[in-house]
């Protein structure tokens, strides 16, 4: 502590200087839904004119400055959504084996970044780490205070209420992939093991859950440095409008459905089959619908002009054009979904899909079917159930609105990070 408090004085300094208060770096690694939370993160630190740098994988750069925001290219050019992409293809439907891969691809990731991570660490005043071991290893070895920034609150060191056995299953799994290399790791570069399972990589000073209350209650029994802020929404990336060819198929008709699957869209035998899935039960139902991903699969079908197909875009602005969302159960992709207030069809793959998909269900605001069992037939089903269960639309709706209405979540996370640091 003596050293946060020691920087205190130096931040009273800057402030009365009208320069930037600190100099943070947010190191990221892993894909473009590991990355995407802690883009609105920085954009709001910058805003309260903090000096930060988002440390993450060159391929995920150009993505990052598209939205204003300081970045820094760290260990070797992964596309870490490409790569789990053709891991899930290759071990889909052995789960667990395509688990400890990915697993062990994003700590050797992590392993090669900590060179480039330790040289920006160097100048810093305060480091905020995220869901991977990247940080806190280099800001220990340097002496400078961190912070956490966890996606998941099953990582939080007590768990809720609503976490379910399954819940706990994963996060075993998880605990035993992470902590053996990481602490194997430190010990190398003379750095202190962490002592306990996931939760001891956990800052004890401050842990932000960038997630929505109403969608995962906080417990009261966690530690007073937890902190639940609600959701980080980025701005929209500098310069973007929708295209006007989206906007003319918008007036065209009703509502569409948003279909996005993230990386699992990208290509492989198994993204080609949801394609003809989701297209077939896009048929059955008649609906319209807006498609982002599949772009080798896509390429060389035909579909009826009640289809747009779409390239990136912020789905803050897509997903208010929408009547349902059919996504994989991503952080943010099921962040935007709830915020929204749109019901939504989960199709989860791996790892945390899992757990908002089953959240998505508990909440009663949509229906989840394990990529493993899609079908036509289930999915032109829940397609269905989605456009006429007046009880789920209200449910959607209303914790919509409840997410709309709760204070900005990437201030109260700045300034719990100015009053703490």
């Amino acid at each position: 502590m003596g050293r946060l408090q020691a920087r205190e004085g130096l931040n009273c300094h800057r402030r009365e200087a009208g320069e930037s208060n600190m100099k943070i770096i947010v190191p990221a690694i892993g894909s473009r839904g590991d990355v995407q939370p802690y883009i609105a993160l920085c954009q709001g630190l910058q805003r309260a004119r903090h000096q930060v740098t988002l440390a993450t994988n060159p391929t995920l750069c150009s993505l990052v400055a598209s939205y204003g925001v300081n970045v820094a290219p760290v260990g070797p050019p992964v596309d870490m959504g490409a790569a789990g992409a053709e891991l899930w293809e290759q071990y889909g439907r052995f789960w667990m084996i395509g688990l400890i891969r990915t697993m062990q691809l994003g700590f050797r990731l992590v392993k090669q970044s900590y060179p480039d991570i330790l040289e920006l660490c160097q100048a810093a005043d305060l480091v905020i780490a995220t869901d991977t071991a990247a940080g806190p290893t280099e800001a220990d070895k340097l002496g400078i205070p961190w912070f956490s920034a966890t996606l998941q609150p099953p990582r939080v060191p007590i768990p809720t209420s609503a976490t379910s056995l399954p819940v706990h299953q994963i996060w075993s799994v998880i605990n035993r992939l992470v902590m053996s290399p990481t602490n194997n790791f430190r010990k190398s570069v003379g750095v202190l093991p962490f002592k306990g399972g996931l939760e001891s990589m956990l800052s004890t000073h401050l842990t932000l859950v960038p997630v929505s209350p109403h969608v995962w209650p906080p417990d009261s029994r966690w530690a007073s440095h937890n902190h639940m802020t609600g959701y980080w929404i980025a701005q929209s990336p500098e310069q973007w409008s929708p295209p006007e060819d989206l906007l003319a198929f918008l007036a065209k008709g009703e509502r569409p459905i948003a279909v996005t699957l993230g990386a699992m869209a990208l290509s492989g035998k198994h993204a080609r089959e949801a394609a003809h899935i989701t297209l077939e039960a896009l048929r059955q139902t008649g609906v319209r619908a807006i498609v982002q991903g599949w772009p080798e699969a896509l390429a060389n079908m035909t579909w009826p002009d009640t289809i747009y197909r779409a390239g990136s875009m912020p789905h803050t602005w897509l997903f208010d054009q929408v009547s349902a969302v059919i996504h994989h159960g991503g952080f943010g992709t099921t962040a935007s979904t709830l915020r929204a207030g749109t019901p939504g069809i989960v199709v989860p793959h791996i790892i945390d899909q899992h757990i908002w998909a089953q959240r998505v269900v508990e909440l009663g605001v949509g229906q989840s079917i394990p990529r493993a069992k899609l079908t036509p037939a289930n999915l032109a089903e829940a397609i269905a159930r989605a456009m006429r269960d007046a009880q789920m639309r209200d449910k959607a709706a209303a914790i919509g609105q409840q997410i709309r209405a709760e204070p900005d979540g990437v201030q109260t996370a700045v300034t719990l990070i100015e009053q703490r640091a």
